[in-house]
C-alpha cells in the first residue's frame, strides 16, 4: 500500500473533488437498488440475471457506504483512494451490465461519469488507464454476449460497443486538458493568493514598526486599522476595533470633522497625554472604490524639535560669540569701578547698599552669559547604557553627603530601569531638578522630595519622576515654563529648566511637567534603551 501511495501525489483541491466523487457513488448505488426493487414482477434492470444483479447492488451499495465513512476518517492518499473506488465501480457496472444482458446505453453512460473522474483524479497515465479498463469492460462484455448468443449477433451494438470505447478515450483527453487547465488555474491562484497573504503580512510588519503612528477611519469615523506606534503615542493600550474616534481621541476627532470640511488650515498640534511628546496630525483621504475612509498620521515631534533645536543653538552660539565680548568688556568695567567705589571712605551707608546692587546685577549679568555660552558650545552628546537604579542611588548618595542642610530623597524604583544618555549632561539635569525641588519643597516648610524611577506599561520607555511639595505652578505659567528667561525667582536666570529640557532633547528624552493637586512632578521620559545611537 505504501508503494503505491508514492505513485499518486495529492493536489491541493483532490480533497474535495474526492468526497464529491464518493457521495455520487453512494446515490447511484441506492438508485440502481431502487430501479431494480420498484417493480419486481416487470423488472426494469438485471432482467437477464437477477440475483447477479441484486447481489451486485447490495455489494456496491455497502462498499460505497464503507468508502463514504473512510474517506472523512482517512486524511491521506485522496488519490490512491480514488483509483481503488474508481476500479470497484468499473467492476461492480460490469458485473451489472452482465446481468442485465450485456452492454445498453443506459448503463454505459456511467462509464463516463468513472472515466471523466478518473482523469480529474487521477492526472496522466492513471487516467488513461482507467479508460481502458472501462473501454475493455465494454468490448469485453459485448464479444461475451455475442459469443454465447449467435443468434443475437449485430454489427450495430458492435459499432455502438466500439464508439464508446473511443468515446471513453475522447473524454480522457477532454477531461485531462480540463484538469490540466484547472489545475494551473489553481496554481496560479494560489500563488497569486499566497503573495497577495505575503505582502499583506509584509504591510502589517512595516506598518507596525513605523515609528508614525497610522489609524484608518470609515465615514461615520469608526476605527478600522491603527499600528503599534499609533497605540503607543496616544498612550491607550486597549483599543478596540470598530470604536468611534471620539472615544479614542478627542482632539483627533475634532480635527478629522475639521479637515472634511476644509476648515483646518494648519497642522493640528497636540499631546495626548502631559508626559507624552507633542504630535504632529496630519489626514488623508484614502482612494479605494465606493470607500471614504480617511488616513490619520501621527507624528512624533521630538525629531523635528531636536533637529530646531541644534539650529536655534548654533544660531545662538554664533549670537552669544558676538554679544560676548561687547557686553562682557563694559560689565567688567562697571564692576570694578563699583568695586573701587566701595573701597572708597567717602561712600556713606545708603551709597554702599547701592553699590551692593550694582555688583549683584553684574554677577547676575555675568551668570547668563556663562550659562548661554556653556549652552551654546556644550559638546556633542555622547549617549551610554546606563542603569538608572544604581545611578540614581549613587547620585543621591554623593548629592546629601555635599548637601550644607538636612535633606530627605525618597527613592523607588521596583526593577532595574535601563537608559540610554550622556552621564555627564544626566548628572547637569538631575542635579538641576532635585536642586529645584527641594528649594520649592522649603517655601512649605518640606524639606523631603520623592523620584520614581520605572518603565511606563503602554510605551515601554524608561522614565523619571521628580515630586516636590512646594506651591506647585499656576496655570499661567505652565504656558511659559521651558521658555528662556522665564523665571519667578527674584534672583532667577530662567535657564534652568530651559537649560535641562535642551539636554533632555539633546539626548532624544522628553522633559514634561505634569500638574499635581498638591506640589509639583517634573517627569523625563527617555528614549528605548535599545535606539541606533
Amino acid at each position: 500500500m505504501q508503494a503505491l501511495s508514492t505513485l499518486f501525489p495529492e493536489s491541493h483541491d483532490d480533497w474535495r473533488l474526492l468526497r464529491i466523487y464518493v457521495a455520487y457513488r453512494v446515490v447511484l448505488a441506492f438508485l440502481l437498488l431502487i430501479l431494480f426493487s420498484v417493480s419486481p414482477d416487470n423488472l426494469l434492470i438485471g432482467g437477464y440475471n437477477p440475483p447477479l444483479f441484486l447481489v451486485t447492488s447490495i455489494i456496491y451499495l455497502f462498499l460505497a457506504i464503507t468508502s463514504f465513512v473512510l474517506s472523512k476518517k482517512l486524511h491521506t492518499e485522496p488519490r490512491l483512494q480514488a483509483f481503488f473506488f474508481i476500479l470497484i465501480d468499473i467492476i461492480a457496472i460490469t458485473l451489472m451490465m452482465h446481468a442485465n444482458g450485456g452492454p445498453t446505453a443506459q448503463l454505459s453512460m456511467l462509464y463516463l461519469v468513472m472515466v471523466a473522474a478518473g482523469n480529474i483524479l487521477l492526472p496522466g497515465k492513471r487516467g488513461s488507464f482507467i479508460a481502458a479498463i472501462a473501454a475493455l469492460a465494454v468490448l469485453y462484455e459485448q464479444f461475451y454476449f455475442i459469443l454465447t448468443n449467435a443468434e443475437h449477433i449485430s454489427a450495430e451494438n458492435l459499432g455502438q460497443s466500439s464508439i464508446l470505447g473511443l468515446s471513453f478515450f475522447a473524454v480522457a483527453v477532454f477531461s485531462q486538458l480540463i484538469s490540466h487547465r484547472f489545475r494551473q488555474v489553481e496554481a496560479l491562484a494560489i500563488h497569486k493568493s499566497l503573495e497577495v497573504e505575503n505582502l499583506q503580512k509584509l504591510n502589517e510588519q512595516i506598518i507596525n514598526r513605523m515609528h508614525t503612528g497610522v489609524l484608518v477611519v470609515n465615514q461615520e469615523r469608526h476605527l478600522l486599522l491603527l499600528n503599534t506606534a499609533a497605540k503607543q503615542l496616544l498612550g491607550i493600550e486597549d483599543i478596540v476595533i470598530g470604536s468611534n474616534l471620539k472615544n479614542i481621541s478627542p482632539i483627533l476627532d475634532a480635527g478629522l470633522l475639521a479637515w472634511r470640511k476644509n476648515l483646518m488650515l494648519r497642522p493640528l498640534i497636540f499631546k495626548s497625554q502631559p508626559a507624552f511628546p507633542e504630535l504632529n496630525v496630519s489626514y488623508m483621504k484614502l482612494e479605494s472604490n465606493n470607500s471614504h475612509n480617511s488616513l490619520i498620521f501621527l507624528e512624533n515631534t521630538a525629531q523635528m524639535t531636536q533637529k530646531a533645536q541644534q539650529l536655534k543653538l548654533a544660531s545662538l552660539g554664533r549670537l552669544t560669540a558676538n554679544i560676548a565680548h561687547e557686553i562682557r568688556n563694559p560689565l567688567g568695567a562697571i564692576s570694578h569701578a563699583a568695586q573701587l567705589l566701595n573701597e572708597s571712605e567717602d561712600i556713606n551707608g545708603a551709597d554702599k547698599r547701592l553699590l551692593t546692587i550694582i555688583e549683584q546685577h553684574c554677577h547676575r549679568v555675568n551668570t547668563i552669559i556663562e550659562t548661554i555660552l556653556q549652552l551654546s558650545r556644550r559638546q556633542k552628546s555622547i549617549p551610554q547604557l546606563i542603569n538608572l537604579k544604581e545611578w540614581l542611588d549613587n547620585f543621591i548618595d554623593e548629592f546629601l553627603q555635599t548637601s550644607p542642610q538636612e535633606k530627605q530623597i525618597i527613592f523607588h524604583t521596583d526593577a532595574p530601569v535601563l537608559i540610554r544618555f550622556d552621564t555627564d549632561q544626566l548628572y547637569q539635569v538631575i542635579h538641576n531638578m532635585i536642586n529645584n525641588a527641594l528649594r520649592y519643597s522649603a517655601k512649605n516648610n518640606h524639606n523631603a522630595i520623592e523620584v520614581i524611577a520605572d518603565v511606563d506599561n503602554i510605551n515601554q520607555l524608561p522614565y523619571v519622576e521628580i515630586y516636590d511639595l512646594g506651591p506647585g505652578v499656576t496655570e499661567d505659567n505652565q504656558k511659559n515654563l521651558f521658555e528662556p528667561f522665564f523665571t519667578t525667582e527674584k534672583n532667577g536666570t530662567g535657564l534652568g529648566l530651559y537649560l535641562a529640557r535642551e539636554l533632555c532633547e539633546a539626548n532624544q528624552a522628553h522633559l514634561d511637567y505634569i500638574p499635581q493637586p498638591e506640589g509639583a512632578c517634573f517627569r523625563i521620559t527617555f528614549s528605548h534603551p535599545n535606539r541606533l545611537i
